[in-house]
């Protein structure tokens, strides 16, 4: 399977049209090639650089404001490190390539559905932090109901409906406070990067689904 990469130089352009301009996209064989085209595109422009294998698109970065009245764009990955990649991306060449944008662009955050957050680091090391923690949910196999504070650039700490409310901008979410339990049961209010939310969310539904399997085995 070839791979290229691609970038397109202002998404606010939309496609063009009958006496309309529309975003430019250019295609590389290289993702250096790529990278030095998107470097020279305007930080003002809401660009994007990704890769293709002709059929499917994988965007890998994209310039986005962090805050409502940013006219710069600050270079963000466009997807969630350590995450699954799609099929046809999960490859070698792909996974470096995200290393790559990362390194060479400075990278300090990432898109993680509908809010920006902190791209995770010292993984290893955090994981042993919140070995036998669990989220403490109020609604049992809901673990969102564990949440009681986002903390959103330039805003401070609000409720998680926040998140909720139409915005300008996606929300760059630093920290959330969230309701949690050891494996011994005590209670442990948790503050934790959104990374470690949903790892700490998987890990209860893991729970959750051995302790019911349990239950029916006793039955």
């Amino acid at each position: 399977m070839s791979l290229t990469y691609y970038s397109m130089d202002d998404l606010r352009l939309g496609r063009g049209g009958f006496l309309r301009k529309g975003w430019t996209i250019r295609q590389f064989p290289e993702l250096e090639e790529a990278l030095e085209h998107y470097r020279g595109i305007p930080i003002t422009k809401r660009k994007v650089l990704g890769v293709t294998d002709g059929f499917h698109v994988l965007e890998l970065v994209k310039s986005v404001p962090l805050l409502p009245k940013d006219e710069d764009g600050e270079d963000v990955l466009a997807l969630e490190l350590g995450e699954p990649l799609p099929a046809w991306a999960d490859t070698p060449e792909v996974r470096q390539a995200v290393r790559t944008c990362m390194e060479a662009l400075g990278l300090r955050y990432q898109i993680e559905d509908k809010i920006l957050a902190p791209i995770p680091h010292n993984k290893k090391q955090r994981r042993k932090k919140l070995a036998g923690k669990y989220l403490w949910p109020d609604v049992p196999g809901n673990p969102a109901s564990a949440l009681r504070w986002v903390y959103i650039a330039g805003k401070g700490w609000l409720a998680p409906s926040a998140l909720e409310e139409p915005a300008a901008v996606l929300p760059l979410v630093l920290k959330v406070r969230a309701d949690g339990i050891t494996d011994k049961g005590d209670y442990r209010p948790l503050e934790l990067e959104p990374w470690e939310f949903r790892l700490l969310a998987r890990r209860t539904l893991e729970r959750l689904e051995q302790n019911m399997t349990k239950c029916e085995v006793c039955k």
